[in-house]
């Protein structure tokens, strides 16, 4: 396993289980059991954190050759990924509000940065799923 595929599996990992904390601290918050979603939340939080310092903190590659034209194209095609993700999340988020709230509804400009943080967390997460699904596809002789 290379170096993009730890990152990548870092990533994925802790956005994941991030993702599923953060629903479950809604759920609770909705319930009524506000302390245990302040905990998830906070949990939520301290596990992007370390998803992050481990992606951060994986060491490069030992030996003459680090990369080669596939994992550039590999790369690129993770970049096109991700932009693509963040491209179908940007229209669908701009549209969301019409939806939710009618076309004469409003809703306050302190949710708008939502959208840059939301578009950083797609991007960041489609690429390693990229990343990862391109790795995996090659034959046995390349594992």
């Amino acid at each position: 396993m290379n170096r993009e595929q730890k990152r990548a599996w870092a990533l994925v990992s802790s956005m994941s289980l991030a993702g599923v904390l953060y629903v479950a601290a809604l759920v609770g918050r909705h319930l009524g059991l506000v302390s245990l979603s302040t905990v998830l939340f906070v949990a939520a939080g301290v596990v992007l954190g370390t998803g992050v310092l481990v992606c951060l903190r994986v060491k490069p590659d030992q030996g003459a050759v680090t990369s080669d034209e596939r994992d550039k194209q590999i790369e690129k095609n993770a970049y096109l990924a991700g932009f693509g993700a963040v491209y179908l999340f940007v229209i669908i988020a701009s549209f969301a509000p019409i939806a939710i709230f009618g076309e004469k509804g409003s809703f306050p400009v302190t949710w708008c940065p939502a959208l840059l943080i939301g578009a950083g967390f797609c991007q960041a997460y489609a690429m390693s799923v990229a990343t990862l699904i391109q790795y995996g596809r090659g034959g046995k002789d390349e594992q």
